[in-house]
């Protein structure tokens, strides 16, 4: 009866063993797990509004991540704060060199579980972006200053689901970027703003933001929060309306100031500085406004160098009780030029004062009219 007891019990400890993580014969019975692969994000299901940004954070060169190995012996390293390499690795005690670059937190995670599993018993990692790396992003079209730009994080937290960002950084959002490009021009169609991002498996998602829903109803799902190697294109608006540009103009993404220059017949003429929604109106304001004896208040003409290289020159029917509108009294731009004429009466006064000017004061043909004298 005793020898029939015997297999099963010979079962029983097998089984035990190999729950415990017990040897036996001395070899260690560990379960070997996959490698983790990227997740497959596809650009016709990826969202934009993502409520944790961390869930599809692409680790890269710079990152600084906190890993935290449970019983992992002090005698090892007592070192919880890893750089990730110019090669994407983190070089890990015990486990060695682990390639976690392109990969997100929990996928990096994964793979430095299976990392340990091969040196240790049962280990328990998390891992936790500390530091985040500087955000290369670059920006084209209707902006002051296109190009790549260097985009800081700044403080508040962002967490979610068990993988927090420490710190207390939050993440660069569309407004703070074309703020810091200089800000958008005034024909700058802000209704089709569109966003390119690399999903990490060769796959772009691109979508379009409606900057100006954002300013009239405050869908703050328009300011989207920003990741590494975002691509940000600001289109060429077909038609600007002059009420919507004052309001664009007075946003947090327009510029806070434009310099015009204003020559003629003004009191102070040179250049100004002009708050961006600023109208022609305000622009001669800024010059001291109208030299009322030898001005023609009705003749102003605005000189314009437009991005693509050309000038345009308009003779604008002014009246200073217009309201802002693109005929009467237009919304400026940067490095426009304002023109104001001399009124007929002073032109005829300024040729018979010229006429009567003395022979002296002509210069090297004064001279010469005296050599004949």
């Amino acid at each position: 009866m005793g020898c029939k007891s015997l297999p099963k019990l010979h079962n029983t400890v097998i089984t035990l063993a190999i729950a415990s993580g017990l040897t036996l014969g001395s070899t260690l019975m560990v379960p070997r797990l996959a490698t983790a692969q990227p997740m497959p994000l596809s650009p016709s299901s990826y969202s934009f509004t993502s409520i944790n940004p961390l869930q599809d954070y692409l680790l890269g060169a710079g990152d600084v991540l906190f890993i935290e190995v449970v019983n992992l012996p002090p005698t090892v390293t007592t070192q919880k704060e890893f750089s990730v390499n110019l090669d994407g690795s983190v070089s890990l005690p015990l486990a060695g060199r682990v390639i976690v670059g392109g990969l997100t937190l929990p996928q990096a995670e994964q793979l430095i579980l299976n990392a340990y599993s091969k040196v240790m018993r049962f280990p328990a990692v998390t891992v936790t972006l500390r530091t985040p790396r500087p955000m290369k992003i670059l920006v084209a079209g209707e902006v002051s200053r296109p190009g790549s730009y260097v985009v800081p994080f700044t403080s508040v937290s962002a967490s979610a689901a068990g993988v927090g960002l420490s710190g207390g950084l939050t993440w660069p959002r569309l407004s703070q970027v074309l703020a810091q490009s200089g800000g958008i021009t005034q024909e700058a169609d802000i209704r089709n703003i569109e966003v390119r991002r690399q999903l990490g498996n060769g796959q772009t998602a691109v979508t379009r933001i409606n900057l100006w829903e954002m300013i009239q109803s405050g869908d703050a799902n328009q300011d989207i929060t920003l990741r590494s190697d975002d691509v940000i294109v600001v289109p060429k608006a077909k038609e600007v309306n002059a009420a919507e540009a004052i309001r664009v103009a007075s946003a947090t993404f327009s510029p806070q100031v434009i310099r015009v220059q204003v020559v003629g017949e003004v009191v102070r003429p040179g250049l100004v500085e002009v708050p961006a929604n600023a109208t022609l109106t305000q622009g001669i304001g800024a010059a001291g406004g109208f030299n009322v004896q030898r001005a023609n208040m009705s003749r102003v003409t605005l000189v314009r160098l437009n991005r693509d290289g050309t000038v345009s020159r308009r003779r604008i029917p002014f009246s200073l009780a217009a309201q802002p509108n693109a005929k009467n009294n237009p919304v400026l731009q940067q490095g426009d030029v304002i023109v104001v004429e001399r009124s007929g009466l002073t032109q005829v006064g300024d040729t018979i004062g010229n006429a009567l000017r003395p022979v002296g004061s002509l210069g090297p043909l004064g001279i010469l009219i005296n050599l004949f004298d």
